[in-house]
């Protein structure tokens, strides 16, 4: 028989490792921006391409810039930006990158 005493030791780990993973506030909900400039290009037309991760067991989507640039028939590159949001640090999270730039007519 497991002591209650020990099953809340291990609760309060489970806790404290969850909370504390990302090294900052918002183990709960997180959502980051990382935005980036990358060409010279003057378009504002933008792609968005997302990948999922549930439980980091399962993992489904493509956020590669080829996506990107095929969802929006981009051809010219302005920036490359990166979004982040997760949900309990590790339970949902996805990340999508936002491409902007031009379309060659």
């Amino acid at each position: 028989m497991i002591e209650p005493k020990f099953v809340k030791w291990i609760l309060f780990l489970v806790f404290l490792v969850i909370t504390t993973q990302n090294c900052r506030l918002g183990s709960l909900y997180r959502e980051d921006n990382y935005p980036g400039k990358l060409g010279k290009a003057e378009g504002s037309v933008e792609g968005k391409a997302c990948a999922f991760s549930y439980l980091y067991l399962i993992s489904t989507g493509d956020a590669s810039i080829e996506e990107a640039k095929r969802i929006s028939n981009i051809t010219k590159i302005r920036s490359v930006d990166i979004q982040v949001h997760s949900i309990l640090t590790f339970v949902i999270v996805r990340h999508c990158l936002i491409l902007t730039g031009e379309i060659e007519r």
